[in-house]
């Protein structure tokens, strides 16, 4: 997929249905043809995050000829909202929070791809975008989710991000759209993300320190280079993987210090990976709480994830999924490939290399 952002921008070169040929040889789908989407809307959430972004820009340089993205300030958009509108994405005002925006970004949409907003009580917006896209008539809808979440009784559901995901995987799973489930594990993407507000602007000499708790144990980090081109696969390319769940891993695991490592190789700056007790870790990211029970809900969700990496159990091969090989046909990116790939990265990223 990497090869058709770099060598070719159909959109502007080819008719749609020249466009979907091309894509379909460049994918290996040329035998699927006849399944492969022609018409139709494609709703992207999430295009200022680096999921939706990709994938945005993945379906807009294979020639879709309707991709929209949902904004909330559709008149003051980002650089990278920018750079996808100047592609052929249609900008529309979108904001989970406010359902009365809900129906006019989901005029006409045929495919929703969906990354669900990451702010306080945000899986009971997801039920009302849900109906909202029956009502509508969406044929198709990709979620990306959370490892194992749907796993009856399996340890990540003790984190509430996960239970919440669980929850309306749950709700999807029952309601009449056809769907398919992206359930990933942590990104290559989220240190970057996490330190983008706090060391953005930064000198290149001023160290970058990455806090955690995973006590030494191995993490299964996953590219979202690879979740976002599993999902164009799935759907530019529907009908095999409707009402099925894809679990999306890493190569290998690698060690804190190692993604530390690998960051300060990459983009030539002082970073270092610090690990803290749990204790020193909540009153690092939320001043003034003591407890792991006292603290805000999003600290909440990251002090619990990083007790579940201090379990060691990504280590485990049996954690390993092989659905991105299956699906992409080559393996996952490393660490290494993914910090490589500066072309595809948002602004949320790619701070650290300038």
């Amino acid at each position: 997929m990497n090869e058709i952002l770099k060598e070719v921008q159909v959109g502007a070169a080819l008719k749609v249905g020249d466009a979907c040929d091309y894509v379909c040889v460049k994918l290996g789908l040329k035998e699927h043809q006849d399944d492969v989407v022609t018409a139709g809307r494609i709703f992207v959430t999430g295009a200022q995050g680096v999921l939706g972004y990709r994938v945005a820009q993945r379906l807009l340089n294979a020639g879709h000829p309707a991709t929209r993205i949902g904004y909330r300030h559709p008149d003051d958009l980002s650089n990278f909202a920018e750079q996808l509108s100047s592609k052929g994405a249609e900008v529309v005002h979108f904001d989970w929070k406010d359902k009365t925006t809900y129906a006019s970004a989901l005029d006409g949409v045929k495919i929703v791809f969906c990354v669900t907003p990451y702010t306080e009580n945000w899986a009971q917006t997801f039920p009302k975008f849900l109906r909202a896209c029956e009502k509508a008539g969406v044929e198709y809808f990709v979620k990306v989710s959370f490892y194992h979440a749907r796993k009856e009784n399996d340890i990540y559901q003790k984190v509430n991000f996960v239970r919440l995901h669980a929850a309306c995987d749950d709700i999807l799973s029952q309601s009449s759209i056809p769907y398919t489930i992206l359930s990933a594990s942590h990104l290559m993407s989220n240190p970057l993300v996490m330190h983008h507000a706090e060391d953005a602007g930064k000198g290149k000499e001023k160290p970058i320190v990455l806090y955690g708790a995973s006590d030494g144990a191995n993490i299964n980090y996953v590219s979202p280079n690879d979740i976002a081109e599993v999902a164009t696969r799935v759907i530019m390319y529907s009908k095999p993987h409707m009402r099925k769940e894809y679990t999306l891993t890493g190569l290998q695991p690698i060690s804190d210090d190692d993604l530390a490592y690998a960051l300060a190789k990459h983009s030539k700056r002082p970073v270092f990976y610090e690990d803290l007790p749990i204790n020193m870790l909540v009153k690092k990211e939320e001043d003034g709480f003591t407890s792991v029970d006292d603290v805000d809900w999003k600290v909440r969700d990251f002090i619990g994830l990083e007790k579940l990496k201090a379990t060691g159990l990504e280590e485990d091969a049996t954690f390993i999924s092989h659905d991105i090989e299956k699906i992409c046909k080559r393996k996952p990116e490393t660490i290494d490939d993914y910090l490589q790939a500066t072309d595809l990265m948002t602004p949320l990223e790619k701070w650290i290399f300038e």
